[in-house]
């Protein structure tokens, strides 16, 4: 008796939690493959770059025959390249040109192109660029990718090669917007090939006459003066020395003094190595902005 008692308790116990689980279903959220990629995209906003990618992984393997597929190969490559990953990038740009070429091929390619310009690498840079124009020159991106063509000659010192790059972008992209900041670019390749360069041997053989006269030449005044100041104590150390007979401090000095003379000879063409560096580089950042190129 006190058995079946007990009986109604326990049923309704059982009703109550069938109620209570049907009623979690209908509140649950059934993951979708947009909703995972949601997940990415709002991380990759947020500059979590890392788990953006996890979370568009996750949606290659538990959504394989999704429509957004190639969309999550390509957001991969994305994050990487914001994330300052640009080797991953480039490997990530190319899986997603060979597999996915009907939806994104412009696109991967220039990005694979930006990706290798990131890791210094021109002829690749150059090579993906090209891919990413002919592919489509209609594109969105073909005409970015015409720019990072003409930048890329720039700065393996074409500059003549450079020009043709841009004017091909004057004639195959007349309605661009950044049509004004090419024409402008013209005018910055020339004052840049006005501007007298330095020549290393020069400021080299300058240094090995008067020490600190090639730093000067380089237009490193500081380093000249320094140069001239030590390398005039240790010469003149080792003509007194020699004056008075003592050979012995003259080989010492000398000795000590000699890598000193060779190192400004040296310095100084380094120094007008790094002055046309230096102006090789305003160039090029001036060029980026008045293309508009900033990736």
């Amino acid at each position: 008796m006190r058995h079946q008692r007990c009986l109604p308790t326990t049923c309704l116990l059982i009703l109550l939690f069938a109620y209570n689980s049907v009623r979690a279903e209908s509140n649950a959220i059934v993951m979708t493959d947009d909703i995972q990629m949601a997940l990415g995209d709002a991380f990759i906003d947020d500059g979590e770059y890392y788990r953006a990618i996890t979370e568009y992984k996750k949606l290659i393997v538990l959504f394989p025959a999704s429509e957004r597929l190639a969309e999550a190969h390509y957001n991969i490559g994305m994050a990487y390249f914001r994330g300052g990953e640009y080797a991953f990038a480039a490997s990530s740009f190319a899986d997603v040109r060979k597999a996915f070429a009907a939806d994104y091929f412009s696109s991967a390619a220039f990005y694979e192109g930006l990706s290798y310009r990131k890791l210094g690498r021109l002829d690749a840079a150059e090579t993906a660029f090209i891919r990413s124009r002919l592919f489509d020159e209609m594109h969105p991106v073909a005409a970015s990718a015409q720019l990072g063509l003409s930048l890329n000659a720039f700065e393996q010192g074409d500059v003549q090669r450079c020009r043709a790059e841009l004017e091909r972008f004057m004639v195959n992209y007349s309605e661009d917007e950044r049509l004004p900041g090419v024409e402008a670019s013209f005018r910055l390749l020339d004052g840049y090939e006005s501007t007298t360069l330095k020549s290393p041997s020069l400021a080299g053989t300058l240094s090995a006459v008067l020490p600190g006269s090639g730093h000067v030449y380089a237009q490193r005044y500081k380093d000249g003066a320094m140069a001239f100041i030590v390398n005039a104590l240790f010469i003149a150390g080792t003509v007194v020395a020699i004056n008075d007979e003592n050979y012995a401090l003259a080989a010492i000095v000398g000795g000590v003094g000699l890598p000193f003379y060779v190192g400004n000879v040296y310095g100084a063409a380094n120094a007008a190595r790094k002055w046309n560096l230096s102006l090789k580089h305003d160039a090029l950042e001036d060029l980026s902005i008045s293309l508009q190129f900033n990736y």
